[in-house]
């Protein structure tokens, strides 16, 4: 064989470099992506990488092999592709996408980082999701942030929360006691629906509740504790007594008012 039918033959035979050189499914497990805390830009990283220099700031990163787990795009956490029962969300995540952890049910607990400030969407779903870590930085939840979370026993809201999403604990089955932040002044349409051991909720003297069916289904709540703003002891009780389908009474204790 003369030397240019040789070179044609090795050419014909060696796998192309570059983008073809692997299967898309390689390419993925190969290189992700990680949000820098420091500027909160999206840095590329691969399988095999522990440290990341980010090309923005400079700032050098930790690769933590759990974080391939997780796609980030511009700071936004797009989609959780893990397994694990127990999730940490790294840290320089400012939003979390309505798409991240829908219907995720193997989820047993989630922590998200400090700095996060936005909730495009909830846990929606996540049938087994039993405790959540919440940063201060969040101010606002969507609506059905956390509808269908039937396992869900343990949350402490935001401090700085000021809006709560119409359906917020819609169907938390297993949700006994909440604390609703002084920020939140007003708690309407269906937040705590069909929350059937939810037994006590704490709130502060300027929060004001609706009649939209937010107590239907609450089977075992009998009251709900005023907190004083500065010293959060209890300054007054409420009972809740139901009335006819949509409707309920607040009624302070110790007297006729109703609410």
């Amino acid at each position: 064989m003369d030397k240019k039918n040789e070179n044609m033959e090795k050419s014909q035979n060696t796998e192309p470099i570059g983008e073809n050189a692997y299967t898309q499914d390689e390419r993925d497990f190969q290189l992700n992506k990680i949000s820098c805390p420091s500027c909160g830009g999206v840095v590329d990283i691969t399988e095999d990488q522990d440290l990341a220099i980010c090309p923005f700031c400079r700032h050098q990163l930790s690769v933590v092999k759990e974080s391939l787990d997780f796609t980030i795009d511009k700071g936004v956490l797009m989609k959780y592709n893990g397994e694990s029962r127990e999730v940490e969300v790294p840290s320089g995540v400012r939003a979390i996408s309505n798409t991240a952890f829908f219907s995720q049910n193997t989820l047993r607990k989630i922590v998200l980082p400090e700095g996060l400030n936005e909730l495009q969407g909830g846990f929606y779903g996540c049938s087994n999701l039993e405790t959540v870590i919440l940063p201060d930085s969040i101010e606002n939840f969507p609506p059905s942030t956390f509808h269908g979370c039937i396992s869900l026993k343990s949350v402490v809201l935001p401090k700085n929360l000021k809006n709560l999403g119409m359906n917020a604990f819609y169907d938390c089955l297993k949700l006994t006691s909440i604390e609703i932040p002084p920020m939140v002044e007003s708690v309407e349409t269906g937040i705590f629906m069909n929350c059937e051991s939810l037994e006590t909720i704490f709130c502060y003297e300027n929060t004001e509740f609706g009649k939209d069916y937010n107590f239907i289904g609450c089977d075992s709540l009998v009251s709900i504790n005023v907190l004083d703003s500065k010293t959060r002891e209890t300054v007054s009780t409420k009972r809740i007594v139901q009335a006819e389908f949509g409707n309920f009474k607040i009624i302070e204790e110790g007297s006729d008012t109703v609410e």
